[in-house]
């Protein structure tokens, strides 16, 4: 198959076809990544509990496209919601004796351009269960999917939040008596409060990157903390758009990536001895029956030799092999391990991971199409949650696996790179994020790419020239992973972090 290339060149093909595969990679682009700003806002809002109006701050994050086009999707992405709750507004809501709290959240947001304004509800904004302080404030973080905007003309387009709707429940095993012990909050911004999330110019075609605004700027005679005008469009500033774009401001749904569904039963293996933290003094250990859950991880790896970076289990779905139109799911033992000591909780979970295989088509000498796919040979994953008051909790993964490169093609012939070219040792990968695992985080870590063996077949060995072209240290991860779902359940698809 290969005799009509000398041994030089088609080793030197080889490398060009593994470098974006060899780190576990998914073939991509960037550039989309970079193309989006995150956002910050704090706002003060004023709250109804029985026993009257309490001040309540609520913290908004959420990563917008820095510039839009007309009859295009803006999608706001990463949308996280923080209500900041003192211990004695959760007493008055909740049953005596709850230790833990979650719920749902609901953003009225008013999207405006001009004159036209419109509503995008930000519902089923869901939070994991927080475990709630002896006293002072706990916050308490709901994250989800929210509708794409489309508009029909250039200009700036903003993002104000307004009404927002809490349903905070007790955690398991917290509810007494109560048959429905959910209780039920609304919210409306504090007088004069700043509620402008995000700004983004559209123009008229495909847009390149300018950051979102972010601040008190008001929008053109916008000053109703996030109420829709209900005065008429400005009909007159239409009359240049074309008929297949949108009549003023469409707040559309936007479709749920999909994932195969959580296995009913655990993961087996054991925890990694070596990746636990050493106890406090005086900590009681607890060995527990686990629960099946489930979670994505996506994210993006940069080959440093190379400058280069590629997705990492691409939330689109591109990937080979059985799970082929499916991002891959991280198969999890949730509460395999506890550990507990005043002021320090931690939670052990032991994680599999079933990425699909990585293809990835190259140009090699800028003009030869070749074609290379990876295979992921994993060890089950250590995953430390601590928890400590007053601080982030701190979450760390663990694991090892080998990486295969198989079928390798130069425009279109086969080169026989043999069954067994790999890394010659596991990679060792370690990420860290400040995130308690149930509602998912960011991840960060470096790769340490070993050399590969085993290589070619035929006499000829390239696994010099592979090795040289990746293998080494300092290779980024930055990796986001989903909410967990429950055995039986798809999980929601997270949004690629920016790069």
């Amino acid at each position: 198959m290969t005799g009509a290339l000398s041994g030089g060149r088609t080793a030197r093909l080889a490398v060009v076809a593994v470098v974006a595969c060899v780190a576990g990679l998914l073939p991509g682009s960037g550039s989309a990544a970079r193309d989006q700003r995150e956002a910050g806002l704090r706002v003060t809002y004023d709250c109804g509990l029985p026993t009257g109006t309490r001040q309540v701050e609520v913290a908004f994050d959420a990563t917008f496209p820095t510039r839009g086009a007309v009859g295009k999707p803006i999608r706001p992405t990463a949308v996280r919601v923080r209500v900041g709750l003192v211990r004695t507004v959760v007493d008055e809501l909740l049953p005596g004796g709850a230790r833990s709290v979650g719920g749902t959240a609901a953003v009225a947001t008013t999207v405006a351009q001009g004159r036209e304004r419109a509503r995008a509800e930000w519902a089923e904004l869901a939070s994991p269960d927080v475990r709630l302080p002896a006293r002072g404030t706990v916050e308490v973080g709901f994250s989800g999917d929210v509708p794409d905007v489309t508009v029909g003309a250039e200009g700036d387009v903003t993002f104000r939040v307004g009404r927002l709707d809490l349903a905070l429940a007790p955690g398991p095993g917290d509810t007494g008596t109560q048959p429905d012990p959910t209780a039920r909050l609304s919210c409306a911004p504090a007088r004069g409060a700043d509620t402008l999330l995000a700004t983004v110019p559209v123009g008229a075609g495909s847009a390149g990157p300018t950051a979102p605004g972010t601040g008190s700027t008001e929008p053109d005679g916008d000053t109703s903390n996030g109420t829709p005008d209900d005065g008429a469009p400005d009909s007159g500033a239409r009359d240049d758009r074309r008929s297949d774009t949108p009549q003023g401001i469409d707040t559309g749904p936007r479709p749920a990536a999909t994932t195969d569904k959580c296995p009913l039963e655990p993961p087996k293996g054991e925890l990694d001895p070596k990746r636990l933290p050493s106890p406090p003094p005086g900590a009681e250990i607890s060995e527990l029956e686990p629960t099946s859950m489930c979670a994505v991880p996506v994210g993006f790896a940069t080959l440093r030799k190379l400058k280069s970076s590629a997705i990492v289990n691409d939330p689109r779905g591109s990937g080979g092999g059985v799970r082929a139109g499916r991002p891959g799911l991280m198969h999890l033992a949730m509460r395999l391990r506890e550990v507990r000591a005043p002021d320090y909780v931690e939670y052990d979970h032991l994680g599999l991971m079933q990425l699909p295989d990585a293809e990835g088509t190259f140009l090699t000498f800028g003009f030869q199409p070749t074609t290379a796919k990876v295979r992921f040979e994993p060890g089950p994953a250590t995953i430390v949650n601590v928890i400590r008051p007053g601080k982030p909790p701190v979450t760390r993964v663990g694991y090892r696996q080998h990486l295969r490169l198989y079928d390798v093609r130069v425009n279109g012939v086969p080169l026989d790179v043999g069954p067994r070219c790999r890394t010659s040792r596991p990679v060792d990968t370690v990420l860290t994020g400040n995130y308690p695992v149930s509602e998912g985080g960011l991840l960060r870590g470096e790769l340490d790419i070993p050399a590969l063996a085993g290589c070619g077949t035929g006499g000829e060995d390239l696994d010099v020239l592979l090795s040289g072209a990746v293998s080494g240290p300092g290779n980024a991860l930055k990796i986001r992973q989903g909410r967990v779902c429950g055995a039986g359940s798809p999980c929601k698809v997270p949004e690629l972090p920016a790069l």
